[in-house]
């Protein structure tokens, strides 16, 4: 699929989350009707593509899961997408 063509389908499409198992964490649109690539990009960048395809919102937020799919060394800018990507998941409720 082209990039413009699944740009604008992601744009015009948003997941239902319900317990999360059919939700993937970093690419669905399921934060506040964005997807975590989009709200902090520059944390983003550093989980493995093989991740981004298999973690659902059900696995990654129990225990913070989530922050094991980070690897290598983080930008200060991969840091502020991290404390506010901590802040939106904090009390968050499936």
């Amino acid at each position: 699929m082209p990039k413009q063509v699944r740009a604008f389908f992601s744009m015009a499409v948003s997941s239902e989350i319900g317990d999360g198992a059919n939700t993937l964490l970093w690419t669905d649109r399921w934060l506040h009707g964005q997807c975590i690539a989009d709200l902090a990009p520059r944390l983003f960048a550093a989980i493995p593509k093989r991740r981004v395809k298999q973690l659902t919102v059900w696995d990654a937020l129990p225990n913070r899961a989530w922050i094991l799919d980070i690897q290598g060394a983080l930008t200060v800018g991969g840091f502020v997408d991290y404390f506010h990507l901590w802040d939106l998941l904090l009390d968050f409720q499936l």
